[in-house]
């Protein structure tokens, strides 16, 4: 299957400048170089960690990878890989913590390494394949990065903003990766968009009201019929009590949003494909880069 296909079927192969320049995004030159770039997206919210990414690339050689998976519902991450290929497009569920998925990754990236191969039989000189990582903050770049190097070579943690610059990395095989900061417009996300990356810990702690976010968070959780009450019943259950026994609602809400970001809430996917018109979807999202929904 080709990368990525426009309408008539052709492979989109031109090469790639960034349409919206970004802190710590590389230049046109460096882009320039790359062969392949691993557009990664959250299994949990796919359509809303693509969208607000897109308006900083192109459309050009490029492969989804659908990170934490292992945290996202594995019928609705299936549904989600069928709907970007009904677009023409490739994506691969990848855990970066225990690496399953990788093979089939791999595997599709040898492809591309053969067609470098080719070139070289052809007179060019020997080169590795080049890769960039690029997507929203905190969605598994520098971990990923690693573990298709085979060793740490990039820093990584569960909070936005640890990678501050763009990186050339290379390990023993034949890849080399450019590992590259999130990226966001934090101005443009709002409504519920701003709820599922809050959730999802890809938004700094300072740009989100941490009650409404969990309050929203426990409203989409299978079973919940008042979220309030949800989050008072989690914070009791925890001892999060302030004198009197009530419970403190800014300690329970932190608490049920550690536990979603740690999975400890069961596999939860907060976007289906029919949500959106562009993946065969009815409804319309209101706002072109926000991801609300009517």
């Amino acid at each position: 299957m080709a990368l990525e296909k426009d309408r008539s079927s052709k492979v989109r192969r031109k090469g790639s400048v960034a349409r919206k320049s970004h802190p710590g995004l590389p230049g046109p030159k460096t882009l320039d170089l790359v062969d392949v770039f691993l557009f990664l997206a959250d299994a949990r919210i796919p359509w809303t960690t693509r969208k607000l990414a897109e308006p900083y690339l192109t459309k050009t050689r490029r492969i989804y990878v659908l990170t934490k998976p292992d945290m996202a519902n594995p019928e609705e991450t299936e549904r989600w890989v069928k709907a970007f290929a009904d677009r023409g497009e490739l994506a691969f569920p990848v855990d970066c913590k225990t690496g399953s998925g990788l093979k089939d990754l791999l595997a599709r990236l040898g492809e591309e390494r053969d067609r470098i191969l080719e070139k070289q039989a052809a007179g060019e000189l020997a080169r590795p394949l080049r890769l960039m990582l690029f997507g929203v903050p905190n969605v598994g770049k520098s971990s990923l990065a690693n573990r298709l190097l085979g060793s740490q070579k990039a820093p990584f943690g569960a909070r936005p903003g640890l990678t501050r610059g763009s990186n050339w990395l290379k390990g023993k095989g034949y890849l080399m990766v450019l590992d590259t900061p999130g990226v966001l417009d934090t101005s443009v996300v709002k409504g519920e968009a701003k709820m599922k990356l809050a959730a999802s810990w890809a938004l700094p702690e300072n740009a989100y009201d941490v009650q409404d976010v969990a309050v929203y968070l426990a409203s989409r959780l299978p079973g919940v019929k008042d979220p309030v009450a949800y989050i008072e019943e989690f914070g009791r259950g925890r001892g999060f009590l302030a004198s009197g026994g009530a419970v403190e609602f800014e300690r329970a809400s932190k608490g049920v949003l550690q536990a979603f970001r740690e999975g400890r809430l069961g596999r939860i996917t907060l976007e289906k494909p029919e949500d959106f018109p562009e993946f065969g979807g009815a409804r319309e999202p209101n706002g072109k880069e926000t991801g609300e929904k009517p």
